[in-house]
């Protein structure tokens, strides 16, 4: 037999395997369940409104209803999910204003969502996950290229890359990961008026030597990436068309 036709007939990257997408019904862990169906998985997607994946998917997903904000949520989704191998977790707005602009009271909920509820839910994956199976968490280049009124960005951000890479070490053989995406056109930004987002965006394709804005199929992409790789734990991938050398 060809090499050409043993390519052809081998199995999907993910054929076999349970993805769960915590925020997998838009914007990038929509795109990464997506990624994680055409591998070959049988997937569920959680969000507070799961309804938004009725009949939207290329192939039929499991659904389920989360608030990551709360412990009770997080949790119980995960008694009701069960067994499964690979988790993503791509929740939680992103926080503007500076510390001038933003009192604490502000800030805490988004700390609570990205960070606290990130940390409930890699609690309650590590009993049910499969010892060969991966956690991507979904971070944010704002931990480390800065910009004005992101403190808050920043230090969430910072400290999933941190969370992410000492359970690397605590939750071993379970490899975890996280992802920095830099700016990314999804529904996130969906309530700026559309010449202030694509002003955004131009500007910010303007700047990065990838000459555009991200798509979440990038994002997407690296997720797929982590969940195949096995000799890939403890580290933050950044996808955000090199705003980090520009």
């Amino acid at each position: 037999m060809s090499v050409v036709s043993q390519n052809l007939q081998a199995e999907p990257a993910l054929a076999g395997k349970h993805v769960l997408v915590v925020g997998g019904t838009s914007g990038i862990g929509r795109a990464a369940a997506e990624k994680a169906l055409a591998a070959g998985a049988s997937v569920t997607v959680a969000s507070r409104d799961p309804q938004r994946a009725d009949g939207t998917f290329s192939a039929p997903v499991r659904t389920e209803h989360v608030d990551i904000s709360d412990t009770a949520s997080v949790e119980a989704l995960f008694n009701r999910v069960g067994a499964f191998d690979h988790l993503v977790l791509s929740a939680g707005p992103g926080a503007m204003g500076s510390v001038r602009d933003l009192s604490s009271a502000d800030a805490r909920p988004f700390m609570d969502i990205k960070f606290w509820g990130y940390y409930d839910a890699v609690r309650a994956a590590s009993g049910a996950i499969a010892q060969d199976g991966s956690i991507t968490m979904v971070g944010g280049g704002a931990s480390r290229k800065h910009a004005p009124g992101r403190p808050v960005m920043a230090a969430v951000n910072a400290a999933l890359e941190a969370f992410g890479k000492a359970n690397a070490l605590d939750l071993a053989p379970i490899r975890v990961n996280v992802i920095a995406p830099g700016l990314v056109d999804t529904p996130a930004y969906s309530g700026m008026p559309e010449e202030m987002r694509q002003g955004m965006y131009a500007g910010y394709g303007n700047a990065v030597p990838a000459g555009r804005v991200g798509k979440a199929e990038d994002v997407a992409s690296a997720a797929l990436f982590l969940m195949t790789n096995t000799f890939v734990t403890g580290t933050v991938i950044d996808v955000d068309g090199g705003v980090h050398v520009s």
